[in-house]
């Protein structure tokens, strides 16, 4: 049977090898028309001789579907390609579910029939309309690559700052220096204070931009309909989406290099006013041994 002429399932279907259920399988999940999933018990994966075939190949070999057919799998937290069948994950033996997970679960989508695909593709999703999605997408990448640059200049900073915030001088350097250095030296530190909070609050929105779920699924989307050229009804709002993530992504930057520059600029300061002391600290103490020596000489 044609899988679009597969009924929506109303309940897990048991998969068995010699008489025993290894895996379900559920058909369009959620409405989808192009979805399987599949659960496997975590007892299947102690099977002796069942653990080693437990393959996504194997499974929807189970349920009569092609490799080819595939568009991508999700399992756990990764998406993965079909590659047209040639994703050699494919073949690879799953491993169990975390300890406490009662099942190993893979979410599968397939690749719309010719037929469909050709009635989708009509004049109101142009080659110019994918190639801007794409267009969008490769500046958000781009974007992103700059603001995770501009994130480990920041942590890098940030600990040069925690530094010099928490530096203390000598015993020597205390006796030697001048007041007005000392002055100078502290008032400086005082603007890490400012800039530090900066500096790990835009660490806190990089880390998270990255790993928020809407750009997780905007990826997602971007691998296996975008890229593939895949009709799919949201792709105005998913277009809007774009432009909306991009604005914010050239935000980011834009207070990443802000700050950068500012914790740069304190940390000059605050390292310069340190040489300064110090370099004086030594020259006074260079003249009060040179004064006692010229007194001893003199007695």
């Amino acid at each position: 049977m044609n899988f679009s002429e597969q009924a929506p399932s109303k309940q897990w279907a048991a998969l068995k090898h010699q008489g025993e259920t290894i895996a379900e399988v559920w058909f369009k999940p959620e409405g989808e028309p192009f979805a399987l999933a599949f659960r496997i018990p975590a007892a299947s994966f102690q099977i002796p001789g069942v653990d080693q075939r437990l393959t996504v190949e194997n499974l929807l070999k189970a349920v009569a579907i092609a490799t080819e057919q595939v568009a991508s799998w999700r399992l756990g937290g990764a998406s993965h390609s079909g590659m047209n069948g040639s994703n050699s994950e494919l073949r690879h033996s799953l491993a169990s579910p975390p300890p406490g997970d009662s099942h190993l679960n893979i979410y599968v989508i397939l690749k719309p029939p010719l037929q469909t695909v050709a009635s989708q593709e009509s004049p109101e999703i142009p080659l110019a309309k994918w190639q801007d999605l794409e267009a969008r997408w490769n500046a958000i990448e781009r974007l992103e690559a700059t603001v995770d640059t501009l994130r480990l200049r920041s942590e890098s900073l940030r600990a040069e700052m925690e530094t010099s915030l928490k530096s203390t001088l000598t015993a020597d350097e205390k006796t030697n220096a001048r007041n007005g250095d000392v002055t100078q030296w502290t008032k400086a530190k005082s603007r890490i204070h400012h800039s530090l909070p900066k500096a790990k609050e835009f660490i806190h929105r990089a880390t998270w931009a990255l790993g928020a779920p809407e750009r997780k699924k905007l990826g997602e989307l971007f691998k296996n309909q975008i890229t593939p050229s895949i009709p799919f009804a949201e792709i105005d709002e998913v277009r809007n989406q774009l432009e909306y993530l991009r604005k914010s992504r050239q935000v980011l930057s834009a207070q990443g290099v802000t700050i950068n520059q500012e914790c740069q600029s304190v940390l000059a300061q605050v390292q310069g006013a340190l040489r300064t002391l110090q370099s004086n600290a030594a020259a006074n103490a260079r003249k009060k041994i040179t004064s006692i020596r010229t007194k001893g000489k003199l007695l």
